[in-house]
């Protein structure tokens, strides 16, 4: 990525920069006061911009700002699949699956306050009667499901899942991961004794969950499939509704 960007021209690269620099600020500002409150005059001002160059950027305001945030997180999301089940192939999935949970909810605790901003706004927006807003979501929904589906699909064919529908168990795991990650930002002074209270711990719950399940015991043969799972396998897409798919990530 960085290797593609230092080819631009300077013109382009110095473009960039001020675009990026305007969304961290439009984070920060986020976060701190929420979407509402937020004014682009403050944005503008934490960017070191006036507001007449934020809308050479951004011709939409305060929600454009706001779907060029969510489209970050999610390059964010997908360039970290893409990193993580890419490396040395000595590691296991189930190792590369913990990792990727890890550093995904680090990322998302570390910036709790924007998260829940960012999930508000989704359902806002999302369910709208404007259609364009509810396609960016699809569209996102889809850039996640596509690359959390791959390295399923290759961990199929090495026999280290079951064969189920890729996309359908990428569905799951994203809108398990969003939960999880609501529920901490939500109240994250909770003190469960049985309650993971580290981005590590909650991963190796989490990841312990998907690959092992709620039995007792493990199978012997993870390649067998129970009545239900030949039943699941024989679809493609998980079937959810709009509100699935706008909770299932911001991310």
């Amino acid at each position: 990525m960085q290797e593609h960007v230092d080819t631009l021209p300077r013109r382009e690269r110095e473009r960039m920069a001020r675009k990026a620099a305007m969304l961290e600020a439009a984070q920060e500002v986020f976060a701190e006061k929420g979407y509402t409150r937020a004014t682009l005059e403050e944005i503008a001002a934490r960017a070191e911009y006036g507001k007449g160059t934020l809308y050479n950027y951004f011709p939409g305001g305060k929600q454009e700002i706001l779907l060029a945030i969510v489209e970050h997180f999610h390059d964010e999301l997908c360039h970290l699949i893409e990193r993580t089940f890419s490396l040395p192939t000595h590691r296991s999935f189930r190792e590369s699956l913990e990792s990727f949970l890890q550093h995904t909810f680090a990322f998302f605790m570390d910036r709790s306050e924007l998260f829940l901003t960012l999930l508000r706004e989704a359902h806002r927006i999302g369910l709208s009667d404007d259609p364009e807003p509810r396609a960016f979501f699809t569209a996102q929904r889809e850039r996640a499901l596509n690359a959390l589906s791959a390295p399923l699909e290759r961990a199929m064919k090495s026999g280290e899942v079951r064969p189920l529908p890729p996309r359908l168990l990428a569905h799951m795991i994203l809108v398990n991961l969003n939960g999880a990650q609501l529920r901490a930002c939500m109240d994250p002074t909770e003190s469960e004794s049985d309650s993971p209270d580290t981005s590590h711990g909650m991963a190796a719950f989490m990841s312990g969950l998907i690959m092992d399940g709620l039995h007792g015991t493990s199978s012997t043969d993870p390649t067998v499939l129970s009545e239900s799972d030949r039943a699941s396998a024989k679809g493609n897409s998980p079937v959810t509704s709009d509100a699935d798919q706008l909770s299932s990530h911001v991310l």
